[in-house]
């Protein structure tokens, strides 16, 4: 009954919000999850069917279990990014850094299907450092990969690290150091932080979603959120985050909400963060 209700709940929102679209910015969220409690109760098309309604055309997916982004990714190739979240329960998200079979489950999953990504992964503070997050960034580096943590500063500043440097075989080779998104531009990180590491690493990117003190008390960008956007306009993504039912069945106002800030930019801006700098980060095959 509990799923039933949740599939009445979300076709309402379905329809009721295909106005929202109409005339708006075209959006690719770079973060997307369709988790087991989801799929008992949105088939994957109908819910590649309640993105498509809102204009949002490319999604970046990830889920728990990693089943998730696989069926998205089957049901439409052309929309789905799959990515691969290294841990295969919410009870393996507490201690996957440290898994020694995490190498073993990666390579058995990215045989499954062209996964482009490690994430969106939970890990922070020290908990960054361990061999095992450090042969998963091997991997990444090696089959080029992108990397997409939900971290603190601390396990931002040790992943940027790891990701930046070669191996000591790789030394005198020119290899590009693996590209690393912030989930949610680390939520409350000072705008000043955020510059200093956009400026010291060409590979960080920022993903936005429920990142705060974006706008004011009236729904409008703040001064500084506005020039950080325009001066860097090429290494921020949309993102949505449905890390729970409630946030599938809002996708309209969401969206919507997005779409407000978004045009508060100029349309070349909007145009790069809403769409373009996903499209380059992930190119069709």
């Amino acid at each position: 009954m509990k799923y039933l209700r949740l599939f009445f709940i979300t076709l309402v929102s379905l329809f009721l919000g295909v106005a929202y679209a109409e005339e708006n910015i075209i959006i690719h969220y770079a973060h997307i999850h369709y988790d087991d409690e989801m799929w008992k109760s949105l088939p994957a098309a109908d819910a590649l069917e309640m993105l498509k309604e809102q204009n949002i055309k490319r999604v970046l997916v990830s889920a728990t279990p990693t089943e998730g982004a696989e069926m998205l990714y089957r049901q439409d190739p052309d929309m789905v990014i799959p990515m691969l979240r290294p841990y295969n329960s919410w009870r393996h998200r507490y201690f996957w850094f440290k898994d020694p079979e995490l190498k073993s489950y990666l390579l058995k999953h990215l045989k499954r299907v062209p996964y482009r990504g490690f994430g969106e992964f939970h890990v922070f503070g020290k908990d960054a450092d361990t061999t095992q997050i450090e042969e998963m960034i091997a991997l990444a580096r090696e089959r080029k990969l992108v990397l997409h943590p939900h971290t603190d500063l601390e396990g931002m500043q040790i992943i940027l690290n790891k990701a930046s440097a070669k191996a000591p075989a790789m030394a005198s080779a020119k290899i590009s150091a693996i590209v690393v998104m912030w989930a949610h531009g680390g939520f409350d990180v000072p705008l000043e932080v955020l510059h200093k590491l956009l400026d010291k690493f060409p590979q960080f990117y920022i993903e936005l979603s429920l990142r705060e003190g974006m706008l004011d008390g009236e729904g409008l960008l703040t001064p500084a959120w506005k020039k950080l956007l325009i001066d860097y306009r090429t290494r921020f993504l949309i993102g949505m985050d449905t890390y729970k039912p409630s946030r599938w069945a809002g996708l309209p106002e969401i969206s919507a909400e997005e779409r407000d800030w978004l045009q508060q930019l100029p349309a070349d801006v909007a145009a790069d963060i809403a769409r373009n700098n996903l499209d380059r980060l992930f190119p069709k095959n």
